[in-house]
This record gives C-alpha cells, sequence and structure tokens, in this order.
C-alpha cells in the first residue's frame, strides 16, 4: 500500500505542470509596459489639471522677462553680452528645474492620499510607478521649455542652427529628468507635498541665483565661483549657451552628463528603496 502511494505521488508530482518564473527579458518586457501606462496615466492627469503644466510654464516665462527687462541692462552692460541670448539658456535650465519638481509633489500626494497603496496591491512593476512619472514630467518640460522659446524668439534670442536649437532643449530635458529623481526619493522619505515643495524651494533657490543662469561667475566673490562654476546648473546652462551659440562646448557638456548620470545612478535606487519601505 505505501509503495503504491510513494509511486503515486511521484507519477503525480511527473504529470503536474512545472511552473517556470519568467525569464529577464520578459519582466523587462513587463516593466517597459507598465511605464508606458503609467505615463500615460500622469499625461490624461495633466489635461484633466492644466494648472500643472501651465505653474511650470508660467515661472520660466517670468523669470526670462523679469531678469531680462529689469537686470538685463545692468548686466549685460557690465558684462559686455546680448544679454537675451545670455538669459534664454539659463531660463531653459530653470525651467526644467521647476517642472522636475512636479515629480516629488505628486508622488508625495499620491502616498498621502494612499493612491500607491492601490498600485502595490496591482501584479504590475513598481518601478514603473516612477519612472512613468518621471517620463511624463520631461514630456510637459520639452512643452514648457518650446513656450520660452518661442516667447526668447520674440524678444530676440536666436539660435545658431536647427541641430544647436535641439540641442540647447534636449539638454535641460536630461538634467530636469535626473532632478525628478531627486525629488521621487525626497517625496517618498516625506510623504508630505507641502513639507515637500518648502524644501525643494530652499535647495533650488540657492543653486539657481549662485550660478552663471543670470550673470556671469566672475562677478561673484572668489569664494563663491570654484561652486558656481561647477554646479549642475552652471555646467548645463554654459553647455546649452555655447551650443545655442554654435560654439564649442565640450567641458561644459561631458560635466553635466557626469552630473546627470551621478544623479541618477544615486537617486534612482535610493528612490525606489525608499518608495518600497514608504509603502
Amino acid at each position: 500500500m505505501a509503495g503504491k502511494m510513494n509511486s503515486s505521488t511521484t507519477i503525480d508530482r511527473l504529470d503536474a505542470p512545472q511552473v517556470i518564473s519568467p525569464n529577464v527579458l520578459t519582466h523587462l518586457k513587463w516593466a517597459m509596459q507598465d511605464t508606458v501606462t503609467i505615463t500615460w496615466r500622469d499625461m490624461v492627469r495633466t489635461v484633466r489639471q492644466p494648472e500643472m503644466l501651465m505653474f511650470a510654464v508660467i515661472m520660466g516665462v517670468v523669470f526670462l522677462l523679469l531678469f531680462n527687462y529689469v537686470f538685463g541692462g545692468v548686466i549685460g552692460a557690465g558684462a559686455g553680452v546680448n544679454y537675451i541670448q545670455y538669459v534664454v539658456p539659463g531660463v531653459l535650465v530653470i525651467t526644467a528645474l521647476n517642472g522636475a519638481q512636479q515629480t516629488g509633489t505628486g508622488l508625495a500626494s499620491d502616498l498621502s492620499e494612499g493612491v500607491t497603496n492601490r498600485f502595490m496591491s496591482l501584479p504590475m512593476s513598481q518601478v514603473a510607478v516612477i519612472a512613468g512619472r518621471t517620463i511624463a514630467d520631461s514630456i510637459r518640460n520639452i512643452l514648457g521649455l518650446l513656450l520660452v522659446v518661442l516667447i526668447g524668439v520674440l524678444m530676440g534670442f536666436r539660435f545658431e542652427s536647427f541641430s544647436s536649437a535641439v540641442l540647447t532643449v534636449l539638454l535641460p530635458v536630461g538634467i530636469g529628468y535626473a532632478f525628478s529623481w531627486l525629488g521621487a526619493a525626497l517625496a517618498a522619505r516625506l510623504r508630505n507635498p507641502e513639507t515637500l515643495g518648502m524644501l525643494s524651494m530652499f535647495w533650488l533657490f540657492p543653486l539657481m541665483l549662485a550660478s552663471s543662469a543670470f550673470a556671469p561667475t566672475e562677478s561673484m566673490p572668489r569664494w563663491l565661483q570654484g561652486f558656481a562654476e561647477y554646479q549642475p546648473i552652471s555646467t548645463a546652462t554654459n553647455a546649452a549657451r555655447a551650443w545655442s551659440d554654435g560654439s564649442p562646448a565640450r567641458t561644459d557638456s561631458l560635466l553635466t552628463l557626469a552630473w546627470v548620470a551621478g544623479i541618477l545612478a544615486v537617486c534612482v535606487p535610493l528612490s525606489m528603496h525608499l518608495y518600497r519601505k514608504s509603502t
């Protein structure tokens, strides 16, 4: 009897369907599909809540008008530059960083309202929750940057060529995408949109003003110049400014790419760790 039972059990095990775990490529495919879905979700929400886009766009246009017409005469004459040509690339970088803050505030809102808990209960890639949001914010950034470029052109700004225009816009998009992951990491840690908004302004404004976005770093105190010249806003602005004029920008471009790679290398795994921990 025991022998029959053992034999039957062995046959049942052999006849049972074998569960084969999906391979890495299948997991990657699922993650990409989920990322596209989350990206579409956030883009639809932007259409239904256009103020999310308008805030980032209006801030860029306000900075452009304010600095050009209030400080442009003094700074342009002192530095001996055509200020509208000088300031537009910096405003593009600042606009991208302002748009990147929406990643943090949006994720913090979802965490505080329990939306991410529903995502965690679904059979989906959790990386897609943040990746989709950062991609959607980058698409919104492109729309905002194009409007700033349009206003800048109406004010007298010019690109050297079409290819220089494309590169000048793409670089702020890249630096904005990197800072979107920084915002996601802060959101996963704080989970409070109001607190995150105040904290974002706390680091963004000093970084923005102590840069070459609005004034040459040579006019700053010597103790500040070293920081101002090599921080990410300055390197991205200098590279975009050189590209728009058709000038060589190898050093600043490489420094900017290094900043983007470094921020992503730290913030992508950190944000995912904090996100899983928070939910």
